[in-house]
């Protein structure tokens, strides 16, 4: 709504919760009142073509005619199928993360410096981090690992993968000064991380450090409240622990809200680091498996994130010897881009570690292992036959 009205947060209390990517995308839908069925629509539209540019992609480094099944594997990935029809940004970011790898492995691929692909990469990544926030500390990380690996082994694909990050940061550049405009804070583009770390850092033994909304918090103690998700039971107990704490700190901003909380969340990690170290264990099993959550009956539907879940990453951990033996011909841009995959789940798992968030991981684990399973290794099957 605010988009399709010419600015995107209030200047007097800005509230930045989550990037402007897939926003911009539904503001057409919002300012000509068309209803929502076209926008998910294209969530079918970005989804098809996610799965051209991997189908691209896997072409550029293997003719294998088994290429299709890993192309299949990712279009039936269960998680991102459920996204489609709801209003996530979860197949913009499959599509804008395939377009980022395809291109990336263009330039990578070619011996000279190929100026467009090297553009054309620094959109989808600059649009990956509009569409999940989180990239932009993957950006500095990877600056930052580049810069350490750059300094004994300077190639061209280094200096190539430091371009595209270049061009990705300078491509959210009108966007980190719009955010600064309205914080006085530079490289701040997240009001939602300090409530997120909050939960995470949770010293209540009953709570295993998922986030929950403020209304959650404010009225789990009224008996006809009825919790943001269907799927929580009572919540008194989670008001009873932290609604002191927000109701101390509603008059706030939303910045100063955000600063509270992460104060609060340093001392609770300071004070029970164990419990810390427990919440986190617990974040890796809902980043991967979806479980466990605090206060939530568990249901079937956890079998629809854990199941493909684990099935991909138990393809992607056999790969992982064959990998280390062929390394030195291992292609970089495969390398660089799990790597890259690789410091995004670290930093989710730090935050708000969930099954949705996983989802992104898929399109680069199956490229991994599909590499692997068709260029390193030779399987073949003996019939008994002499």
């Amino acid at each position: 709504m605010n988009i399709s009205q010419g600015f995107y947060e209030n200047a007097d209390n800005p509230s930045f919760r989550n990037g402007p990517g897939y926003p911009m995308i539904l503001a057409p839908f919002v300012a000509l009142d068309m209803g929502f069925i076209g926008a998910k629509l294209v969530n079918a539209l970005l989804l098809f073509l996610a799965l051209v540019y991997f189908k691209k992609t896997i072409d550029l480094f293997t003719k294998s005619r088994f290429s299709l099944v890993f192309v299949y594997m990712l279009g039936l990935y269960p998680p991102i199928i459920r996204y489609v029809p709801l209003l996530y940004s979860e197949p913009l970011a499959y599509f804008t993360f395939c377009g980022l790898v395809y291109h990336y492995c263009k330039v990578c691929l070619t011996k000279q410096f190929d100026w467009k692909q090297i553009a054309i990469a620094s959109v989808y990544l600059g649009f990956l981090v509009l569409t999940k926030i989180i990239y932009l500390q993957v950006i500095l990380a990877s600056f930052f690992i580049l810069g350490v690996v750059s300094v004994w082994k300077r190639n061209h694909e280094t200096k190539k993968s430091i371009l595209v990050l270049c061009g990705g940061f300078l491509f959210i550049t009108p966007y980190l000064f719009y955010a600064y405009s309205l914080t006085g804070k530079m490289l701040y583009v997240g009001t939602g991380g300090g409530e997120i770390l909050y939960h995470r850092s949770t010293p209540f033994e009953n709570e295993l450090g998922n986030w929950f909304s403020e209304e959650d918090v404010l009225n789990g103690q009224d008996p006809n409240y009825k919790p943001s998700s269907k799927v929580y039971r009572d919540l008194s107990e989670l008001s009873k622990n932290h609604r002191d704490f927000y109701l101390s700190i509603g008059p706030m901003s939303h910045i100063e809200r955000d600063s509270a909380f992460k104060a609060a969340a340093i001392e609770n990690m300071k004070a029970h680091p164990l419990k810390y170290l427990k919440n986190t264990v617990a974040n890796v099993g809902r980043f991967t498996l979806h479980y466990p959550f605090s206060y939530r009956s568990q249901n079937l539907n956890t079998y629809g994130f854990m199941l493909p879940n684990v099935f991909l990453i138990f393809l992607w951990m056999l790969s992982l010897y064959p990998f280390f033996v062929a390394r030195k011909n291992f292609p970089f841009a495969i390398q660089a881009l799990m790597v890259f995959s690789l410091i995004y789940a670290g930093g989710i798992i730090l935050l708000d570690g969930r099954a949705r968030n996983f989802v992104i991981m898929a399109p680069m684990l199956i490229l991994f292992f599909s590499y692997v399973y068709t260029r390193v290794l030779k399987i073949e099957i003996n019939f008994g036959t002499n």
